[in-house]
């Protein structure tokens, strides 16, 4: 509990007002500390008030309409305090307690761990201990040898895990697992390789045909020409040494029992798969090349002016044109003087 002072001038006694709170700790602390006081202040009275017959009588003193009135105000005044807390701790107290509760939760950490580390191990022991002699689990993926000593393996840890290890250190519970696993990871990898191969092989089969029916395809095609006989011929080879490669796996793999380690992996298929579509892939989709504009508009120039000289006509043209205008309407005006008998004017000058 911690003791305030409060520094508050002398004399007579005055009410003093603090203002405390209780942080999520728990700890009450004071935040602030008032000195109130009334004051009373001398104000004058108001003038000008309206008089009502029949309220006051008559002959009342002039001198009571300036009469002062008092009146009271509260006066705070902040008062400087002081807190002791007999359970204050020094710096080296609060690093001690620290360093103790971080001990303390490195402590429940290896708890945590080292139980967590416990049931893996229990729970590998039953789970391989049914599954390796499981004709649908890995029975058939583990030489008789294997499943005799992995068998005995997996019965010994049971036994030292109820027994000496109950207690065991996460450490020693980490061991033993890694010496199970050492036996059993061969077995379990070889049942995921031969449920993975099938897929593997026929995604990169799909892939190699794809590629070859578009070779064949595409060699007459206009669409296609811009790609060269040396791509063309890279395609060719990668497809057939990886299909080369592909048969030469699966007839190994053919040869070899399910309890034995396999001939090809399906990293290894799917990194040839890989192969295939980065060689040939970029191939096939190569754009073909654009034409370019400076010979197209030399050819457009010649045809307009073709074009330019049909339309436009010769000055002999029009001067013949002009001529033949002339000469019909000298026709028409002589036939019409006929008709109605006027004679028309000739060129005297006969040669």
């Amino acid at each position: 509990i911690p003791t305030f002072n409060i520094s508050a001038p002398a004399g007579e006694e005055k009410k003093v007002r603090v203002n405390v709170k209780e942080d999520i700790h728990g700890i009450i602390n004071l935040s602030s500390a008032q000195m109130v006081e009334e004051i009373e202040e001398e104000e004058p009275a108001k003038e000008g008030g309206e008089k009502k017959e029949g309220e006051k009588k008559e002959g009342e003193e002039e001198a009571k309409e300036g009469e002062e009135k008092k009146k009271k105000k509260i006066k705070k005044t902040n008062l400087e305090f002081t807190v002791t807390r007999p359970l204050d701790w020094t710096k080296e107290e609060k690093d001690k307690f620290f360093e103790a509760e971080v001990s303390m939760s490195n402590t429940d950490r290896i708890v945590r761990e080292t139980s967590d580390m416990r049931n893996e191990l229990e729970s590998y022991i039953y789970d391989m201990r049914d599954k390796i002699i499981s004709e649908s689990q890995l029975a058939s993926y583990c030489t008789e040898e294997e499943k005799s000593t992995f068998s005995t393996s997996l019965e010994n840890s049971e036994n030292w895990l109820y027994e000496d290890g109950f207690d065991a250190n996460k450490t020693a519970f980490a061991e033993k697992l890694a010496e199970l696993k050492k036996l059993g990871d061969p077995i379990e990898r070889r049942q995921t390789e031969a449920a993975g191969r099938p897929t593997a092989v026929a995604s990169l089969q799909k892939n190699i045909e794809k590629y070859k029916s578009w070779l064949n395809v595409s060699q007459g095609d206009e669409k296609f020409a811009h790609i060269t006989d040396e791509e063309r011929e890279k395609c060719h080879k990668t497809c057939d040494e990886t299909s080369s490669w592909l048969y030469e796996m699966l007839d190994k793999q053919g040869s070899i029992a399910q309890n034995e380690d396999p001939a090809v992996s399906v990293a290894q298929i799917q990194t040839k798969n890989n192969l295939v579509a980065n060689v040939c892939s970029p191939i096939k989709h190569k754009p073909a090349p654009k034409p370019k504009k400076e010979e197209k508009k030399a050819e457009e120039k010649p045809a307009d002016a073709e074009a330019e000289t049909k339309e436009a006509p010769s000055e002999s043209d029009e001067k013949k044109t002009g001529e033949e205008s002339e000469a019909m309407e000298t026709e028409e005006a002589a036939e019409k003087a006929t008709e109605e008998g006027e004679p028309m004017d000739v060129d005297k000058n006969v040669d």
